[in-house]
């Protein structure tokens, strides 16, 4: 008799929109749990992510109940993870234990049940998180059977947990069923039994299925609330279950029985993450490969064909890298305070979402983006107020191998990386939270070049697993070769884009040079209460007269929580230009001591999302430019005073309970 766990995880991140999560509560996670109720015969467990819950309890309080009902009926078993679905992998170990512990102790203390079992975020896997789990007190989780696949084990041996251990610490991990994720609840009930049966008269042993995938699937995600509630897929499902052959079961019980064997798995995901990761280019040749072989694969070999593990989408988004290395900074920082609310701030800003971008908008998304610099920067705030007054640290903030330079002041910080071009590539607030420089470039992706045609199937009255992406003008696309920083050169209408020398003067002073034939470029940083203060001077250094132009190029995006972005506003005269979001929380001021001419151009994207392919604003680059006309060893000097513009006090609802 085939043995069923179904393993259903429910996650909306931080930062996104009220209504969207709103939408997802109605159409999803009430009716979920109705037909559950209604259905004792079933088992479940499902994982709930610390920030969902959060949202659920204070603004849908009946839904929770109706989860402690079921929690305490036995009908469902809860598991944990990282409280504010971080993934794992991209967190120091004492924030992974940190943040696993606090979903754990919410579960005990809200719902009584103390989770044996994890959610692991992504199905990210690195071999060192073995330990990391037990340290926890987590004695298995679920990951995909393809990671099975590649290191040799064959479906008919996956009968059950396997252990593997890190540093001699044990744990047991599950295969989640692949065929399965793409069976429900998109293909017909009769389908899902028969494949369940089937398979399990296929070997000699009992098996225990493990179907491990994404709640929203259930009625949020395009097209599925209507299949799964209005047309009664689910209802019918678990009626099937019930009588038939198949036992469902909580993933607990399965965990108490002898592991089947023991496998060590290399760093990996499941397998479309894992393809997403990948340079647009190698991705192209991995899909059409992958497609080839699937209608003619005689030697097997398809299942060790592999894209890249979720850190290569550090090297493949720079703007990503940078928040997750500044992660890393503030939260050694934190960790020397041991402030709780400094702590909370900083756990929020470890969700995982805006680490990655696959099937949704994941790092183009600015207000989940924004969210996260939100929530790292009052975090920073809170364990800065033991180090008053201002301060320069030089340190390789990137992991690049090369020094960036963190200035701070009372209001926030500014980051300085003198290899690209003496940019500016974090201008903080600390007030409300705003990193002023968290834009995201145009990146080719794999959809800009040609429509991604994932497994699909056609049988009449079947839903497709994947969702239109619509038309796309690809002959109209622009993509940016440099990343969209600030405080760039532009000397003659080109951007300097090389390294700049540097000094650091009595922790109060930056000086940026490089030499540019025919002039020298000089950028001096300095804070003082309010400002970021950035003198420019350029020299000629030649023998002879030069004409010519200087600028500086500035790339915005003004805090705007929990909306979607606008068109930024630009106000401007002679003398400056302010920049913000019609509704947004914190812009930009910017004052010059000369006269200047501006130019403004919009940054936006298209990304892909569940409902198709869709243009996102990411901010605005401002260029300002001013004439040369230097005699020999004659310099141009103008004064730009950048200050962080408060338009409305945040209600800070994506930070509830953290003061800055």
């Amino acid at each position: 008799m085939p043995k069923l766990a179904l393993v259903v995880h429910f996650h909306q991140p931080v930062g996104n929109l009220d209504s969207v999560v709103a939408n997802a509560t109605d159409r999803c996670y009430r009716p979920f749990l109705e037909v559950v109720r209604r259905h004792p015969g079933v088992k479940l467990t499902l994982h709930y992510s610390g920030c969902l819950l959060e949202w659920l309890e204070s603004n849908a309080a009946d839904v929770t109940e109706m989860l402690g009902e079921l929690v305490a009926g036995d009908r469902v078993e809860l598991l944990t993870g990282g409280f504010y679905e971080p993934i794992l992998a991209a967190l120091p170990r004492r924030d992974q234990v940190g943040q696993i512990r606090m979903l754990t102790d919410h579960l005990r203390g809200r719902y009584r049940f103390e989770p044996k079992g994890l959610w692991l975020t992504e199905r990210v896997w690195e071999p060192e998180l073995a330990a990391t789990l037990a340290d926890a007190g987590v004695e298995y989780t679920v990951l995909d059977d393809t990671m099975f696949h590649a290191v040799g084990i064959e479906d008919a041996q996956l009968t059950g947990a396997f252990v593997t251990e890190y540093d001699g610490r044990p744990v047991r991990i599950f295969a989640g069923d692949r065929q399965l994720r793409y069976l429900i609840p998109y293909k017909r009930v009769e389908r899902v039994v028969d494949y369940l049966t089937t398979q399990a008269g296929a070997t000699d042993h009992e098996r225990v299925f493990v179907y491990g995938d994404d709640g929203e699937k259930f009625g949020e995600w395009p097209d599925t609330y209507e299949r799964v509630y209005e047309k009664g897929w689910l209802e019918d499902f678990f009626t099937a279950l019930a009588s038939s052959s198949i036992e469902t079961m909580h993933l607990q019980e399965a965990a108490m029985r002898e592991p089947v064997g023991r496998v060590y798995l290399p760093s990996s995901a499941y397998d479309e993450l894992m393809v997403w990761a990948l340079p647009t280019e190698a991705r192209l040749r991995l899909g059409g490969l992958r497609r080839a072989l699937g209608e003619n694969d005689p030697k097997g070999t398809l299942p060790f064909l592999k894209g890249a593990p979720w850190r290569a989408f550090l090297a493949k988004y720079p703007e990503i890298n940078r928040l997750q290395k500044r992660m890393l900074h503030v939260s050694k920082q934190v960790d020397e305070i041991g402030d709780d609310l400094a702590k909370s701030a900083l756990y929020r800003a470890q969700c995982n979402c805006s680490y990655w971008h696959g099937s949704f908008g994941g790092v183009y998304l600015p207000f989940m983006r924004s969210a996260l610099w939100h929530h790292l920067l009052r975090a920073e705030a809170s364990a800065q107020r033991a180090r008053p007054g201002p301060t320069i640290e030089v340190a390789d903030l990137d992991a690049d191998g090369q020094p960036e330079i963190l200035m701070r002041a009372s209001w926030g910080t500014a980051v300085i990386s003198p290899r690209r071009g003496g940019a500016l590539v974090e201008l903080g607030d600390w007030g409300v939270g705003a990193n002023l420089l968290a834009v995201m470039s145009r990146h080719r992706e794999a959809y800009h070049v040609e429509d991604e045609n994932p497994e699909t199937e056609s049988e009449a009255g079947e839903m497709q697993a994947s969702q239109a992406r619509g038309a796309l003008d690809r002959s109209a696309l622009e993509f940016d070769e440099e990343e969209r920083l600030a405080l760039i050169d532009w000397l003659d209408e080109r951007p300097i884009v090389d390294a700049y020398e540097y000094e650091v003067e009595a922790d109060s002073l930056v000086r940026l040079t490089r030499e540019e034939d025919p002039v020298r470029i000089v950028k001096q940083l300095s804070a003082d209460a309010d400002e970021l203060i950035s003198l420019h001077i350029v020299t000629n250094t030649s023998a002879e007269r030069y004409a010519g132009s200087y600028g500086v190029e500035i790339s915005v995006l003004p805090l705007n929580l929990g909306r979607e972005a606008a068109e930024d506003t630009v106000e401007s005269d002679d003398y400056g230009w302010t920049i913000y979001q019609p509704e947004g929380e914190v812009g930009l001021s910017l004052t010059s001591s000369l006269p200047m001419k501006l130019e403004t151009e919009a940054i936006a994207t298209i990304a892909a999302t569940l409902e198709g392919l869709k243009p996102m604003r990411q901010g605005t680059t401002l260029r300002m430019k001013w004439p040369l006309d230097l005699a020999p060893e004659e310099a141009f000097r103008v004064e730009l005073r950048w200050r962080p513009q408060v338009r409305a006090q945040a209600e800070d609802k994506l930070n509830p309970g953290v003061s800055a």
